[in-house]
């Protein structure tokens, strides 16, 4: 695949450009909370098609890469929970959020939704720690969104295999 291609994906976590853009693999595995060596295969930075728009109801707020899954806490039995419902919990208008959320993606630029694609697909038993955006050790992470309807993607970077 090229730069500039198109790909429709159904669903998955996301961030934003301006903070996966630029990143060598190591980082980028380590930033969005990849098992170490997991892009060696390569992979793709994919964005939303220009004439493509989130609205609220497109994508929902999963915390950040510093928590595998959007899962920010676990309750005693075990059940995650995520940040939507814990804004929730606070009385928080989650959709009035979500809606300025979609108008900043609108923005584009730095702001545009991005994906990362390994070349390696994910397979049973495959782990994804906690980002450690910050730096090594020190657990962290960038906006991270689930995508929940089907969008078109461009291809903005093609890394080949090491």
């Amino acid at each position: 695949m090229s730069r500039g291609g198109v790909l429709t994906i159904d669903s998955g976590d996301f961030t934003m450009l301006k903070y996966i853009a630029s990143l060598a693999g190591p980082d980028l595995e380590r930033t969005v909370g990849y098992e170490k060596g997991r892009l060696k295969s390569g992979f793709l930075i994919v964005t939303l098609a220009e004439d493509e728009i989130l609205s609220k109801d497109d994508f929902a707020l999963a915390s950040t890469t510093g928590n595998s899954g959007g899962v920010v806490k676990r309750l005693a039995s075990g059940e995650p929970v995520g940040i939507e419902q814990i804004l929730r919990d606070r009385s928080q208008d989650v959709d009035a959020l979500k809606e300025k959320v979609a108008r900043f993606f609108a923005r584009r630029d730095g702001n545009t939704p991005a994906k990362v694609l390994p070349d390696l697909r994910h397979t049973e038993g495959m782990k994804y720690p906690n980002a450690e955006a910050l730096g090594p050790g020190i657990r962290s992470g960038v906006p991270q969104f689930k995508l929940l309807k089907p969008k078109r993607f461009v291809i903005h970077r093609v890394e080949p295999a090491l």
